[in-house]
């Protein structure tokens, strides 16, 4: 990207940084006001007139809500229209909204009541986490102390990889630098 264009966003992100901390200084605050009205006149000169929507005009207020309101963690609807985007997706039946919304809701409220309390059935509230591969992980007998001590848990899928030359190195020295059962041939 142009410097200009570049600059003026990472001017941006730092006021948006700065006005949804959880921690507000009055000076910090009163400084962003005077520098979003910067911003907003560099992004004019950058985006056409269509970009400017009521909600880009809304962060010139945002410095005045954070003084007036305190930190914004504290007031903002995320989880609010998380939960609406949940609700619509129980919606099956167009013609009557309402009674789908009802009757996804008490659905799914007994399948979480009844699942809370069955340990034989699998439920989101008992199965393994995805990323819990390590709990499962069976060492075998003949492995090295170096592998049976493991505290990481991948997270994806596990891909095979071949090493590089100096990854090989390295990871052959911290073998034989940190196992046991290699010291009697070490010596």
């Amino acid at each position: 990207m142009p410097k200009p264009i570049r600059e003026t966003i990472a001017e941006l992100c730092r006021f948006l940084k700065i006005t949804s901390a959880r921690t507000l200084h009055t000076d910090d605050l009163e400084k962003a006001q005077d520098e979003i009205i910067l911003i907003v006149c560099k992004l004019e000169r950058i985006f056409p007139p269509a970009f400017f929507t009521i909600m880009v005009h809304l962060v010139i207020h945002l410095p005045e809500e954070a003084l007036n309101g305190g930190p914004v963690h504290m007031r903002w609807m995320y989880p609010f229209e998380r939960y609406l985007g949940t609700l619509k997706y129980f919606v099956k039946n167009k013609a009557k909204p309402e009674g789908s919304i009802a009757e996804a809701y008490v659905i799914d409220e007994a399948l979480t009541f009844c699942s809370r309390y069955l340990e034989s059935v699998d439920s989101r509230f008992n199965m393994q986490r995805r990323t819990d591969v390590a709990s499962n992980f069976e060492v075998k007998e003949r492995e090295l102390s170096v592998f049976k001590s493991h505290n990481c848990k991948p997270f994806g899928a596990m891909k095979p990889m071949r090493l590089d030359e100096k990854t090989r190195t390295l990871a052959e020295w911290y073998i034989l630098n940190n196992c046991f059962e290699v010291d009697p041939y070490l010596r």
